[in-house]
């Protein structure tokens, strides 16, 4: 009797076993998985040597919150360089409602123009109904208002001295904007060179009247 109601005993105990060891994995399979924002940059300038690289930071107040590999403190910081788009990668093992937001914060420059908008972004983590964990993102811009994704704008002016130095024209401008001290010189030259042609035709005047009196003469 005792042996007929051990074995009952081992049967229920196999059977409970082999019923945790099925369900066990179905559960501990769909824990996990993976969130990814996109963010896109876009960077105007006409001046190549201007900087094209940005920084920017993922930000949440939760405590719980999953958060990207190399966060430190709740706030996760990457550059971005160029025209570019990226994915922030996250992995959610837990169902639950999780906030974030994504700005700028790249130390201003001048002749620089930024980007400025900030970014919420509500993640939906939850078990369906075969148990698998899924995920809801929904993006909102500063206005509240639904975005399909994350976008920066950022630009450089260039507003310095041309590298390649002053013009040929600037050059000339200079150099005779110099050279009008010494005109003294050239009006006296001018001065002399009238002054002579003046004796000149007062001569040949004083010669042809000489001829004509001369003439005058001799015809009488």
């Amino acid at each position: 009797m005792k042996r007929i109601e051990l074995k009952k005993v081992s049967i229920v105990f196999l059977t409970m076993l082999l019923f945790l060891s099925i369900q066990i994995p179905a559960y501990a399979a769909d824990t996990d998985t993976t969130v990814k924002i996109p963010v896109e940059q876009v960077f105007n300038s006409k001046n190549t040597d201007a900087s094209d690289e940005f920084m920017y930071a993922l930000l949440t107040d939760q405590s719980d919150a999953p958060m990207p590999d190399g966060s430190n403190n709740r706030r996760y910081v990457w550059n971005m360089k160029g025209n570019i788009a990226a994915e922030i990668t996250m992995n959610i093992r837990n169902a639950g409602q999780y906030h974030y937001k994504i700005c700028q914060i790249t130390e201003k420059k001048e002749n620089y123009s930024y980007d400025e908008r900030k970014y919420d972004i509500t993640v939906e983590a939850f078990y369906n109904a075969d148990n698998q964990l899924k995920v809801i993102t929904v993006v909102e811009n500063q206005d509240g208002e639904k975005v399909s994704g994350i976008s920066f704008k950022n630009s450089y002016t260039w507003q310095g001295k041309d590298k390649s130095g002053p013009s040929l024209i600037s050059k000339i401008s200079k150099s005779n904007s110099v050279k009008t001290g010494d005109d003294s010189p050239i009006m006296g030259y001018f001065t002399l060179l009238l002054g002579s042609l003046i004796c000149l035709i007062a001569l040949i005047r004083e010669n042809q009247r000489k001829k004509k009196g001369d003439a005058q003469n001799e015809a009488q």
